[in-house]
């Protein structure tokens, strides 16, 4: 085709149309990363009926548990939610804010050999609050008293901790907070402001860090979200900050993770750095390391909630160490407070809300 014009005139139409090539190619880069529809999952769309939901574990006979912070254990199967709960619990009655109730669940990965549900939940004894790990038989959906497994947890108001995940061999990784005394944290004689690791039956595994504890690791303020990254087994957390400086820590045996010294990235030889920190408070939540093919973009990524902004976020670590971020997005803003995330054995994803739980088919951040 013969062009006509002087040279500028040509030059400029041509200009014109590589701009609109450009920006068409980064309308489809947007579509691609914004409208990511997963496929259909066999697990429920939503879980309603529920009274502050905290967490949700998924058991390979297809149960669904999910514990309500006011002390029951309820059991979603056949398409809808028991009317009988699975465990009822006695917790504090608290008016106002409050973390304390029944507060994480987790089954192991051993299923059939131990066919049990373990939840972590806060107490009164005497006017004084603590904390508990105790497990319940799961060979029905509804059970009489349960087992304890770790007691005399330090309790308040605030900053109970109470998330749980078995990592390899069944061992049980346990978050603890400082209940608001920030002396407990450098402890360790303290169960309190700690990650605590224990064998499925509550004996100390002799490889722990210090002979006899179950403490694994210390210096922590309120961690949140608890995971084990697939291929080094190593446990990840999120921890929040006072009014800034939310982190996420790699954990490492018998390390001093800073609180109350330091917050963030103090670079100070006594204690482990965060790999991420969020200098305006976002308060993580419950985490994953998403292992499904639904939504590829997040596979094998670090994701969880956030309850300040309600966002998901998703943090790829750089191989083969997997101790820097790579990349830090969020992936999806939600509705409400994100309490957390949980992934069902098909792949689905799940957020937890302050009121329902709700599947995710779509990320649209």
């Amino acid at each position: 085709m013969k062009t006509t014009g002087s040279p500028i005139h040509r030059y400029a139409i041509y200009l014109f149309a590589i701009v609109v090539l450009l920006l068409a190619g980064c309308v489809e880069q947007t579509i691609k990363k914004t409208t990511t529809t997963a496929p259909t999952s066999t697990y429920p769309a939503e879980i309603k009926g529920l009274d502050s939901p905290t967490s949700m574990a998924f058991a390979p006979d297809g149960r669904i548990f999910i514990t309500e912070r006011v002390g029951r254990v309820r059991v979603f199967k056949d398409g809808k939610l028991q009317a009988e709960p699975f465990a009822t619990i006695k917790v504090p009655r608290m008016l106002g804010y409050h973390e304390t109730g029944l507060l994480g669940i987790a089954i192991p990965p051993s299923y059939q050999a131990l066919p049990y549900v373990y939840v972590y939940h806060t107490y009164d004894k005497d006017g004084k609050l603590f904390n508990k790990v105790v497990r319940f038989k799961a060979d029905g959906d509804a059970q009489p008293g349960p087992e304890i497994i770790i007691d005399n947890i330090p309790g308040a108001r605030i900053h109970n901790g109470g998330v749980l995940v078995f990592g390899p061999n069944d061992r049980l990784f346990v978050s603890t907070g400082e209940t608001g005394d920030t002396s407990l944290a450098q402890d360790i004689k303290s169960t309190g402001g700690k990650v605590l690791r224990v064998n499925a039956d509550g004996k100390i595994p002799s490889d722990n860090p210090f002979p006899g504890s179950p403490v694994y690791s210390y210096g922590h303020r309120n961690i949140f979200g608890m995971a084990i990254q697939p291929v080094t087994n190593t446990l990840f957390v999120t921890e929040n900050g006072p009014t800034n400086n939310d982190e996420v820590n790699r954990i490492e045996a018998g390390k001093n993770y800073g609180w109350p010294e330091v917050t963030g990235k103090a670079r100070d030889k006594r204690f482990v750095d965060p790999v991420a920190v969020y200098r305006k408070s976002i308060a993580p939540t419950q985490a994953i390391f998403y292992a499904g093919d639904r939504f590829p973009e997040i596979r094998d990524a670090f994701v969880f909630g956030s309850y300040k902004t309600r966002e998901i976020r998703a943090i790829k670590f750089a191989e083969p160490d997997f101790d820097t971020v790579a990349a830090d997005n969020v992936v999806m803003n939600f509705d409400e407070q994100v309490v957390g995330v949980a992934q069902a054995p098909d792949g689905a994803f799940y957020v937890i809300g302050s009121n329902t739980i709700k599947r995710i088919d779509r990320l649209e951040p």
